[in-house]
């Protein structure tokens, strides 16, 4: 292969590998991530003046609150990911054991 052609991408493990398939635990992580995505691109939700929370309206506490929101849900992704991470390790020590964590 000539430099000027572009190599496919190294496969880290067989295709067929349990660690790249969708698991509940994964597609609960992307509904996870998707609501805190996609609840903050909703205006309809937040175009609003009333109610105000000292003094602030609406829109502007509530976009910070989905600051807050967001960085929880992102910690519960990362904390479910994690669990599912250590029990794949522990059910399968050769395959994990040579991984960087």
């Amino acid at each position: 292969m000539s430099p000027t052609q572009s190599s496919p991408p190294p496969v880290r493990d067989d295709p067929g590998d349990p660690r790249w398939r969708p698991t509940p635990t994964r597609i609960a992580v992307a509904i996870i991530l998707l609501v805190g995505i996609v609840v903050p691109l909703l205006v309809g939700t937040y175009a609003f003046d009333q109610p105000r929370l000292f003094g602030f309206p609406f829109f502007y506490w509530y976009q910070l609150l989905w600051v807050f929101i967001a960085a929880g849900l992102c910690g519960i992704a990362f904390l479910l990911l994690k669990r599912e991470r250590e029990r794949f390790e522990r059910d399968h020590p050769k395959r994990g054991s040579g991984e960087s964590k």
